[in-house]
């Protein structure tokens, strides 16, 4: 199978390595990374219709619905040449059908379902001393991956910040959503053989 027409889906809770090592393997293999946080941004950046009716919801607080994820991804793939490593979506089993429905359309198959496994103790470790560069996208860890400069980036050399949500109580609620809408994936993939548990608590070049 050819590098570029692989398709991957990474399953994992917020503060799994999804980001991380979705960009390691995208690089790897050649492949779009689409994630469902920078779609949204994109797409409300551009004040697309699909943008604007996303922000529509989250500026109530509100989930995105189904249907509008589900359309910006159906865009993107529309879009897309290469293959595809998927990080953040589909997130729960109506998602997971549209995305059966939106690979079939446009002639591609899932090659590998993989679920980045982290225990809730470690995962709120991570992100309560994870710290994020806005401009050039790098995550760092106050522990585990130090910026070589304290509190700057060792890529652009902006001031590094904490992202709003990673907080105790604000991680344990993603969480609670987490197993209740994500882990029936994991059964789903399981039936398609496609499913594959990579421990997830080890230094980001082990789980590579």
């Amino acid at each position: 199978m050819r590098d570029q027409k692989l398709n991957v889906l990474l399953i994992g809770a917020p503060g799994s390595g999804k980001g991380t090592q979705a960009l390691k393997l995208a690089s790897k293999h050649k492949l779009k990374h689409l994630s469902t946080g920078d779609m949204f941004r994109r797409h409300i950046k551009k004040k697309t219709s699909l943008g604007l009716l996303a922000k529509s919801y989250m500026d109530q607080g509100q989930l995105v619905p189904d249907q509008v994820t589900n359309d910006m991804v159906k865009s993107f793939v529309r879009n897309t040449d290469q293959g595809i490593i998927f990080d953040g979506f589909p997130r729960n089993l109506s998602q997971a059908q549209a995305f059966d429905q939106i690979l079939k359309t446009h002639s591609r198959t899932l090659d590998k379902a993989l679920y980045l496994e982290i225990s809730d103790n470690q995962i709120i470790e991570r992100l309560t001393g994870r710290l994020y560069a806005p401009q050039s996208g790098q995550v760092y860890h106050i522990k585990s991956n130090p910026p070589q400069r304290p509190g700057f980036c060792d890529k652009s050399g902006e001031a590094l910040v904490k992202r709003d949500d990673d907080n105790r109580e604000l991680i344990l609620s993603r969480l609670k959503v987490f197993h209740k809408e994500t882990e029936p994936l994991l059964a789903y993939y399981r039936k398609k053989n496609l499913m594959s548990v990579i421990s997830a608590g080890l230094f980001p070049e082990e789980v590579h």
